[in-house]
């Protein structure tokens, strides 16, 4: 009889064996209870219905695209398995999901109130947007309407502003990992102001801006950031973060344009006049005083010399009216050229010449990467697209 006896570490061991060969993977549905996301990173939860209960296990660093809550109705996929130190199953999760757009409002709402609590969203909080910006930086997507809009829209309002890009993925599990960088990128460079969004989509297609460690990188920004995703009745928690929300990508590019091109030519010309206008009015000071002397008796010896001296002013006058002319015409010289120069920084000026960005993992293939390192790429026109499965690269000397 002693033969057949085995431990309790054997006994699990052998529960643990029949778990994960007997059963293996699983997609289970139901309510999150007891949630707790311990020091280690690592999450630890019950996932419950009506009738029962099992433990589960979300391992560091496994990827979440919403914030887990208590009360939370969700799918987790995942392998069966034991816990040796209490003998009880559990599920190692390996994806989980919401159950439902509810959910998906429900994990909004709960990130809403934790970051309202924290004053992510007070007013003394948001940073300033300055007035007439140098260098704008710009995040969203290579693709898509997003970035026509606004690159059209800045070059329409203030073509001599420099655009720093940074194509980012917008949409799926990647997506805020991505977000993050971008902002964090974006200090490297001289940038006044940042532009961050997308064009509209689902609840789930926008999810990524709902996600904290997004709202914790534009809170933290050292830059200002305009928060432009989807359309005029989407509102997203990178909206209630960020500096200042615009309804659209078009118009967070009207906002960080306060100062337009024709803004700007118009001063340029106003204060011209009101130069023309100061000087004037001291000539004619200058006359009135003149004709006072040439009138008074002891100074009419000095007639000549009075009349060479006005005639010197006017030749003044003469020459500041041309300069005024001159410098004019300079400025709107400067204005054209810079207005080239951004126009020539246009990433998508080269599709209109019948060239083609490469597109792989949501990003552009520049020339330091190789076409064997993708299955399959995109090939974006500038009025189509096309998905082709890379067969074969041919290296050329």
């Amino acid at each position: 009889m002693e033969n057949n006896i085995i431990s309790v570490s054997e006994l699990t061991g052998k529960i643990q064996s029949a778990l994960e060969y007997g059963i293996g993977f699983v997609n289970v549905k139901g309510e999150i209870s007891n949630y707790k996301l311990h020091s280690s990173g690592h999450r630890y939860f019950t996932l419950k219905d009506e009738g029962a209960s099992v433990a589960c296990t979300l391992w560091r660093g496994k990827p979440l695209s919403f914030n887990p809550t208590d009360g939370m109705k969700v799918i987790v996929q995942g392998k069966l398995t034991v816990y040796p130190p209490r003998g009880q199953y559990q599920i190692e999760v390996s994806l989980m999901s919401p159950h439902g757009q509810g959910d998906l409002f429900m994990a909004f709402e709960a990130l809403k109130k934790k970051l309202g609590e924290q004053g992510y969203f007070e007013p003394e909080n948001k940073k300033p947007i300055p007035q007439f910006p140098k260098n704008i930086g710009v995040i969203t997507s290579p693709t898509g309407a997003a970035v026509q809009d606004i690159f059209s829209t800045l070059k329409r309002r203030l073509p001599m502003v420099n655009v720093y890009f940074r194509p980012a993925i917008v949409q799926g599990d990647e997506a805020a990992p991505d977000l993050v960088r971008a902002i964090n990128e974006m200090h490297k460079f001289p940038v006044d102001v940042i532009i961050f969004g997308r064009g509209g989509g689902s609840l789930e297609d926008l999810w990524a801006f709902n996600m904290e460690n997004v709202a914790d990188a534009v809170f933290h920004s050292k830059i200002p950031v305009v928060s432009a995703v989807g359309h005029e009745t989407d509102f997203t928690i990178s909206d209630f973060v960020a500096d200042v929300r615009a309804a659209t990508p078009t118009a967070a590019a009207e906002l960080v344009t306060p100062i337009t091109r024709d803004y700007i030519l118009n001063h340029v010309a106003d204060l011209n006049d009101d130069l023309v206008n100061i000087i004037r009015s001291r000539f004619d000071d200058f006359r009135d005083e003149i004709d006072a002397y040439i009138k008074s008796y002891g100074f009419r010896r000095f007639i000549d010399k009075i009349k060479t001296k006005s005639q010197y002013i006017d030749e003044i006058q003469s020459r500041m009216g041309n300069n005024s002319s001159r410098l004019i015409k300079s400025f709107q010289t400067k204005l054209s050229y810079m207005e080239s120069h951004y126009y020539s920084l246009n990433p998508l000026k080269p599709l209109k010449k019948g060239f083609a960005l490469l597109i792989g993992n949501d990003n552009i293939i520049t020339n330091k990467e190789s076409l064997s390192d993708f299955k399959n790429i995109t090939i974006q026109r500038l009025n189509e697209t096309a998905d082709v499965e890379v067969l074969n690269v041919e290296t050329k000397g």
